[in-house]
């Protein structure tokens, strides 16, 4: 079963406190509903280049990836990966790049 969280479905979410070991939440933040992971996700790069990617912050161990959604329809996965406070931070995107652009950045909680 996975879960989808995202920069614009869970927006609202931002008000949430963030842990105390972490950095201050942005506005652009939220909470995801599995493993109450707080995250940020971003698009870096130009035309020809693009990459999407999501920044989070795990209060407990939690399975996760995240999705890119490109213009003109590819989507791409991250590897799967298992994180907990001890890793802090941690920065996750797929390796492809999108050409034209990101329609979107969702991180997926697996169980």
């Amino acid at each position: 079963m996975a879960l989808a969280a995202g920069g614009l479905g869970l927006a609202m979410a931002a008000a949430a406190a963030s842990p105390a070991a972490a950095s201050p939440a942005s506005a652009a933040s939220f909470v995801t509903p599995v493993y109450q992971m707080t995250c940020e996700t971003g698009v870096t790069g130009s035309l020809g280049g693009y990459n999407g990617y999501a920044t989070c912050y795990t209060p407990v161990v939690a399975k996760w990836k995240v999705r890119v959604d490109c213009s003109y329809g590819f989507s791409y996965d991250s590897i799967i990966v298992y994180t907990s406070s001890t890793d802090g931070w941690y920065t996750l995107g797929p390796s492809p790049t999108c050409y034209w652009g990101v329609n979107g950045v969702s991180v997926i909680e697996l169980a």
